[in-house]
């Protein structure tokens, strides 16, 4: 199971902004990313399902019957 927690670094210790339910002793591995490099990504893997999304919105009515003409510009026979 992956969580994300928002957690703040003070005095040494990782301390969560919200109340945790979790068993004591429970081993855990953490990966640190800053907010700001969260956001970053996430608009970056955003833009990009966005640039390939759009061709079903394009009008295109034959893209499934003629993928050549759309990966390679034209059909091969």
């Amino acid at each position: 199971m992956q969580k994300t927690i928002d957690a703040v670094f003070e005095d040494g210790v990782f301390k969560p902004v919200k109340k945790i339910i979790m068993r004591e002793h429970t081993k855990l591995r953490l990966i640190i990313l800053k907010e700001e490099d969260a956001r970053n990504t996430a608009k970056k893997q955003s833009d990009a399902l966005l640039s390939i999304a759009g061709i079903g919105s394009s009008g295109l009515k034959d893209v499934s019957e003629y993928p050549e003409k759309y990966l390679y510009g034209s059909c091969r026979e």
